[in-house]
């Protein structure tokens, strides 16, 4: 099977017909666009990915989507929209990282909704068998 591409080398640009002649190995055939003699013997290519340098200032942090912070509290919301089958804890308790808070069940799966920082509940704001929508916030954290 013969494919073409455009290839820029070096500011030129060249049509370049690559046939499949089997294994890893390919033949191509190159004419240039620009008024140059086109190159008469195929030539052997092999195949390689640049790598791309990623500077550390271009890389994006992003937040995770069930929690929403402010200076002193924390909203705990719903990450998918569900039925809210058990509430583990109540207002006043004290949460550990990673603590469970929440069983919502949504697509017949139990999810397990936990913290995302060690805090004091100030308040729940769902009930039990009570349907919520994705972003709903279900717990305040002080």
């Amino acid at each position: 099977m013969v494919r073409k591409f455009t290839v820029r080398v070096n500011g030129k640009e060249y049509v370049v017909e690559v046939e499949e002649v089997g294994g890893s190995s390919v033949q191509v055939q190159q004419t240039q666009l620009t008024p140059v003699a086109p190159v008469s013997a195929p030539v052997p290519v092999t195949r390689q990915e640049p790598v791309q340098q990623v500077k550390e200032e271009n890389v994006k942090t992003v937040e995770q989507p069930s929690v929403s912070s402010s200076s002193s509290s924390a909203k705990i919301v719903a990450p998918m929209s569900g039925v809210i089958l058990k509430i583990l804890v109540s207002t006043g308790q004290k949460v550990e990282y990673g603590q469970k808070l929440i069983i919502l069940e949504a697509m017949k799966m139990e999810n397990d909704i936990v913290s995302d920082k060690p805090g004091i509940v100030k308040s729940v704001k769902v009930k039990e068998g009570e349907t919520v929508d994705t972003g709903d916030v279900l717990v305040e954290l002080e």
